[in-house]
């Protein structure tokens, strides 16, 4: 559980209404929905009781919320104490790429702090994070028939976005021992006889599912599963990556398909600035950071 889940949560039992709490966060209600179930699931007992009227609380909690209320209180003391020592902690929640995490770790070396909110997660909860204010930056690999439909979603929550890094070459990555582990050069039509296997959610918008029989998918948990499912299997997956973030267990075959280039997308507020470390950070990820662009 993050800390911003605790303000959500608080929101939730203010307003006595999930459906008004997602309205006042810039949530959506099954976003807000899943984020309760998460947490309750995460705590053992239930918080919130569904009634024809709206939620109550239970007793277990009434005595949550008293304690998220409390925890917000002193990490707001945190937060101020760190704004008047001239502090600036950045908060990131992103997509598992190897090569952003490790861009993040060489900059954290440099002297730079980041906040408990670096946050790995699904392409649906970075922009929930950004929405309800949990962190600052998101960032996300949308491909580019996503794109303008991505655009369109975060417009409506009032966030906005640019491309860290746009056009990005795509690769099918198969085990050594699968039937087209010897192809230079590979089309998504070529695929769609195999099961593909991701660790990430794909958007229900995203045009993939649309061409894609995901019946036959393999969701894995993560890299470690994914990686296995790849060696034993005909699976294939879809990944961008840098010249030294190959393994030599599997193939990268290029996709040649154009609409299926990545554009690594960061997400912010409307109307918000940027301090000055979250503008190191992004120019420092943009320096040291070379993904193959086309």
């Amino acid at each position: 559980m993050e800390i911003h889940h605790l303000k959500q949560l608080i929101t939730i039992s203010q307003c006595g209404s999930i459906n008004r709490a997602s309205q006042k966060l810039f949530i959506s209600q099954p976003s807000l929905n899943n984020i309760v179930k998460r947490c309750e699931r995460e705590l053992g007992f239930v918080i919130f009781l569904r009634t024809p009227k709206g939620i109550k609380l239970t007793e277990n909690g009434e005595k949550f919320i008293e304690s998220a209320r409390n925890i917000m209180t002193e990490y707001k003391k945190i937060e101020d104490l760190s704004s008047k020592c001239g502090i600036q902690l950045i908060s990131v929640s992103f997509i598992y790429l190897s090569y952003i995490l490790e861009a993040f770790l060489k900059f954290q070396e440099q002297g730079y702090l980041f906040s408990n909110m670096l946050r790995r997660t699904e392409p649906a909860e970075i922009i929930n994070d950004v929405i309800s204010q949990g962190v600052h930056i998101g960032i996300l690999p949308i491909n580019q028939l996503d794109l303008i439909s991505f655009a369109e979603k975060i417009k409506q929550y009032k966030l906005r976005y640019f491309k860290l890094f746009e056009s990005v070459q795509t690769y099918v990555i198969v085990g050594r021992k699968h039937p087209l582990a010897g192809k230079r050069r590979i089309s998504i039509s070529e695929m769609l006889a195999y099961p593909l296997t991701y660790y990430t959610a794909l958007p229900e918008a995203s045009k993939l599912r649309q061409i894609y029989d995901f019946n036959i998918s393999l969701k894995v948990q993560n890299r470690d599963e994914l990686f296995l499912a790849l060696k034993n299997n005909k699976c294939f997956s879809l990944l961008t990556l840098t010249p030294d973030s190959k393994n030599p267990e599997f193939c990268y075959i290029p996709l040649i398909d154009d609409e299926f280039k990545m554009n690594i997308c960061v997400i912010f507020q409307s109307g918000t600035a940027f301090t000055a470390q979250e503008i190191e950070l992004i120019e420092f990820l943009k320096n040291t950071v070379h993904v193959k662009t086309i």
